[in-house]
């Protein structure tokens, strides 16, 4: 027996990707909100992208995308990123080319620091803060210096939002 061709892997099945339908179990990671809006498309759009000439992705596991505004966030497992290095540069120009959003890769299950120094590079993070407000909420401040992130800041605030769930507080270092 022939052994399948390795791809990219998704959090839903190739199956419900390549024919559009979604079973139940794919059906309610969509339903719940644990994947982001545009996941099918974006993972759709990966394994054409792998079927026609970008083989690195075949190494990734693609766990979540955050579609805010003209931003698209595309988060692999963490460690995928060093297989896409060599391609990163023509893969981010392909999705923006067929997307017509700005494209950012991200490692995903990192911890809350790691999370916000990659969503907010090239800046650096000085400091994070957790601040508890009267009303029971916890907002997380972040204080940047060095150049400005890859992005409006409104709009990663509210990819954190999507992807973690954090109420984000953003200042500059002075």
């Amino acid at each position: 027996m022939a052994e399948e061709a390795a791809q990219v892997e998704t959090e839903l099945c190739h199956f419900c990707l390549k024919t559009g339908v979604l079973c139940p179990s794919c059906q309610e990671k969509v339903k719940s909100g644990r994947l982001g809006r545009s996941y099918q498309d974006i993972a759709r759009l990966l394994l054409d992208l792998e079927a026609n000439g970008i083989g690195a992705l075949q190494h990734t596991h693609l766990l979540n995308v955050a579609d805010v505004e003209d931003v698209l966030v595309l988060v692999f497992k963490r460690g995928n990123l060093r297989y896409l290095r060599p391609v990163r540069r023509k893969l981010v120009r392909l999705v923006e080319e067929r997307t017509g959003k700005r494209v950012h890769l991200m490692e995903g299950d990192v911890d809350e620091r790691t999370f916000l120094e990659q969503l907010f590079w090239p800046a650096r993070l000085l400091t994070i803060n957790k601040i508890w407000l009267p009303d029971g909420s916890v907002e997380t401040r972040v204080i940047l210096c060095g150049k400005r992130p890859w992005a409006k800041i409104n709009v990663l605030k509210e990819v954190a939002k999507e992807l973690k769930g954090l109420s984000l507080r953003v200042e500059f270092e002075r």
